[in-house]
């Protein structure tokens, strides 16, 4: 498979991804910031989670035009769930981020994070778009194949797997004074227990 066909079937996750890092980048990892294998996270790390969250963005955007190419502009809640935690992702960053400015005594004012507010907003209109779009047709029947127009390998497996279903039923005192040869030797499809296999 070429790798932009990969590249195009996992866009929609770079979103939900960048937004967790943008959370990470002010929230840290509490167990390595106890243990010391990382400094607490403090407010130079909000201008790397702005960056991710921008990311974000514009893997929202990718989000709706995957929606319009693959979905044929019909509802899809999967990409609906990830728009929602896209949005709280950004949701729980923004409220980290002010607590960290507050520390270091910086008034960060609108414009620093002005990334996270451009993506949850852009989440919060594509998971409206999506949620008033028409819903997905139902999948149609598939219609049954008579069995003399299966193929022969089809036919040898349904036949293997119909013999080992009598077997068991057979050895489990299921079918008493039942001819377990003749039943396993009628032709799939016509398996009746008449006067002929008592």
């Amino acid at each position: 498979m070429p790798w932009w066909r990969i590249a195009w079937g996992v866009s929609p996750l770079l979103a939900m991804l960048a937004s967790i890092g943008g959370f990470a980048a002010v929230f840290g990892n509490p167990r390595d910031v106890w243990i010391g294998r990382t400094d607490a996270p403090d407010s130079a790390d909000i201008p790397w989670a702005m960056l991710s969250y921008s990311v974000a963005a514009i893997g929202v955007v990718l989000i709706f035009v995957y929606w319009i190419v693959t979905s044929k502009r019909r509802r899809n809640g999967s990409l609906q769930i990830m728009l929602a935690l896209v949005f709280v992702f950004g949701l729980l960053g923004v409220p980290v981020a002010h607590q960290l400015a507050r520390e270091a005594g910086i008034d960060l004012g609108l414009m620093p994070l002005l990334p996270v507010y451009v993506m949850m907003g852009l989440a919060v209109i594509v998971f409206v778009i999506i949620q008033l779009s028409p819903p997905m047709p139902p999948e149609p029947d598939t219609p049954p194949i008579p069995v003399d127009q299966l193929e022969p390998k089809a036919m040898k497996i349904l036949m293997r797997e119909r013999n080992d279903a009598i077997k068991k039923l057979a050895e489990r005192g299921m079918l008493p004074d039942v001819d377990v040869d003749v039943l396993q030797a009628r032709p799939l499809g016509r398996l009746h227990i008449s006067d002929d296999t008592m």
